[in-house]
């Protein structure tokens, strides 16, 4: 009798302890709300961390909010209706320059994501293919004379083009023709022969390639460029508040972000398999392309350096911004990297 009540009762509890597991992991579950403002092969972690499920892993409820305007999701998170926006470094800097509590809390990409793609008759004509072994210098200085393309004046892919002109001795205003064509204008400009070249980010770039036999002169990702290898492009925007009074929520999400990181490194035709269904509409080979294109740029940690902040305010003055009178210090922080990296299973 004795026995057989000890199974019944061993039995329920055996039962029952599934049910309070789930309830444990489910109020110990961190509700986070982070911002993007498009669908970009920038985000590679992002989409990794999601479709690997590794935020789910880590105890985190991730919503991904949209916003039109880089001014809408930096008001998110100064409000604290998210947790970090993921924009370039110095939109973090600038909001902490006057006076927001914001401050960058985790690398994304490590390189510059622009590319500068030619006509596949430009690359004739200048006998370029793309195994061609023409140090990255040389290849600037092929866009002498050419007419390109690069989205409107002050975006990234306009100030990147003009600070490659310039620090390689051309002038932008006189050595080539920028034309102020949109992104989406750009490939039926190319096609039409109405410019030589383009500098645009994945996949407008590796679309060219695939579909209009364009040949992709320079790729930033790489970290060929030496005045700009090793740029810190894409962080984590964080609500300070977020990151000190939520560290573990914080953490985890690093942790997620971490992971993503290490797969893309390690096993990259795993990394791509979950990144492509954040691309369900994209063609695969302009895929693969851009996703080989950018695996260059992730870092292998989210940690953010001194030197990484210093040259992110250093291009933001050199290509006409305003300057950002800030201490350095005060622009970003690694307190949930390190954490992150305390509880990395």
């Amino acid at each position: 009798m004795f026995k057989k009540n000890f199974s019944i009762a061993t039995l329920a509890l055996a039962l029952a302890l599934p049910l309070f597991t789930a309830q444990v992991h489910a109020q110990a579950k961190h509700e986070v709300t982070q911002v993007v403002a498009t669908t970009s092969f920038a985000f590679l972690a992002m989409y990794v961390a999601e479709h690997m499920n590794y935020f789910a892993e880590e105890g985190v409820t991730i919503k991904t909010v949209n916003v039109a305007t880089a001014q809408a999701g930096l008001a998110m998170i100064s409000s604290g209706d998210a947790a970090y926006y993921l924009s370039t470094p110095t939109a973090g800097a600038r909001a902490a320059a006057q006076g927001a509590r914001m401050l960058n809390c985790g690398a994304l990409m490590t390189q510059n994501p622009t590319n500068i793609v030619i006509s596949a008759a430009m690359a004739k004509k200048l006998n370029f293919n793309a195994n061609s072994k023409l140090p990255i210098e040389q290849r600037i200085a092929l866009l002498k004379g050419m007419r390109l393309a690069a989205h409107t004046a002050g975006s990234s892919p306009d100030l990147t083009l003009k600070y490659l002109l310039t620090v390689s001795g051309l002038n932008p205003e006189r050595d080539v023709q920028i034309l102020p064509i949109t992104q989406d204008a750009i490939l039926a400009a190319l096609e039409r022969d109405r410019i030589d070249g383009f500098a645009y980010s994945s996949p407008l770039a590796d679309t060219a390639v695939v579909k209009f036999g364009a040949v992709k002169l320079i790729a930033l990702a790489a970290g060929d460029f030496k005045p700009l290898a090793g740029q810190l492009s894409i962080s984590m925007v964080c609500n300070r508040d977020w990151v000190e009074k939520q560290p573990e929520a914080a953490a985890a999400v690093l942790r997620a972000y971490w992971r993503a990181m290490k797969l893309m490194k390690s096993d990259p035709a795993k990394a791509r398999s979950a990144a492509r269904k954040a691309f369900p509409n994209l063609e695969e080979a302009i895929f693969n392309a851009a996703f080989e294109t950018n695996l260059a740029a992730m870092p292998e940690s989210p940690t953010i350096t001194r030197a990484q902040m210093e040259a992110a305010l250093d291009f933001h003055v050199k290509t006409g911004g305003t300057p950002i009178t800030v201490k350095v210090e005060d622009t970003f922080t690694n307190s949930a990297v390190e954490r992150a990296e305390r509880t990395m299973k």
